[in-house]
């Protein structure tokens, strides 16, 4: 406890169990791409299927084993991270009627915009490999079903990392102007839209999953001769499906970025959160 009542000090010191738990999610992580790795190798050394009939390799290719073991890392490693880098508390902030609070209240250190930007592009890589590595062979969706979902994870996180990049950096545009303080008359609806709910960062994370996924079945079309994607009307089908899903993304993803730009009218500072509840 860094102060009475808070949890965490933002010393950006990682001890120990960071580090350990952070190596665990690391070799988690890899360990899911297994299976789906020594397949891409068998197939283009000798154009054949590995064999994946090995216990190890059935082990960590249960979905169980990626729900479970995801989940517990997953919440370790945010815990850690977040305590290491800012603090949580009851709130003790007395809000206008028409602005309701959360019951806790949270500071964190801001990432610098380099290492931001790194994230964004390391995210968008892996998206990249995730997605694309499978379809340069005859794939099979149960061995690489792994693969697909952490793409996807990974497409969401990337829009999210690159929407709280674009407001960060208006925001501090923002303040520049303004004498460095939050502005001192927020709007109630804006305040629930960016800092309550951070919607704008989940629509940029439905935005480019959106737009993942349109290039993954575009792929498809162009790389997998006809016979082998479905009949005409399949084809037909995927092709509509693949138009509405990138202009529906795009312009989503045009608008949460704008979205964005406006965190200013929350009147409350980037670096803070607060609970729903």
């Amino acid at each position: 406890m860094a102060k009475r009542g808070r949890l965490g000090g933002g010393s950006s010191r990682p001890t120990k169990w960071w580090w350990l738990t952070f190596v665990l999610c690391v070799l988690f992580f890899f360990s899911t791409l297994v299976p789906g790795a020594l397949m891409l190798i068998s197939w283009h050394s000798d154009g054949t299927y590995a064999d994946l009939s090995n216990g190890f390799v059935e082990v960590i290719n249960n979905p169980y084993w990626l729900a479970i073991g995801g989940m517990v890392l997953l919440c370790a490693m945010w815990s850690l991270e977040y305590t290491r880098r800012g603090s949580i508390g009851v709130s003790t902030r007395e809000l206008a009627p028409d602005q309701p609070g959360g019951t806790f209240e949270s500071r964190i250190r801001m990432l610098s915009t380099p290492l931001h930007v790194a994230w964004a592009v390391a995210l968008a890589a892996l998206t990249v490999a995730l997605f694309g590595l499978p379809v340069t062979m005859d794939w099979d969706s149960e061995i690489f079903f792994t693969w697909l979902l952490w793409g996807t994870i990974l497409a969401a996180v990337d829009g999210v990392v690159l929407g709280s990049l674009v407001r960060k950096t208006f925001y501090a545009r923002w303040l520049r102007k303004h004498g460095g303080r939050p502005n001192p008359k927020p709007q109630a609806f804006w305040r629930w839209y960016f800092y309550r709910w951070r919607w704008d960062l989940w629509l940029c994370g439905t935005a480019t999953l959106a737009l993942a996924w349109t290039a993954f079945v575009w792929l498809h079309l162009e790389l997998l001769p006809p016979e082998e994607f479905g009949d005409a009307e399949d084809i037909a089908e995927a092709t509509i499906f693949t138009n509405v899903l990138f202009v529906g993304g795009s312009v989503l993803l045009v608008t949460a970025l704008w979205s964005c730009t406006q965190f200013w009218r929350a009147g409350e500072d980037i670096a803070t959160g607060e609970s729903a509840t």
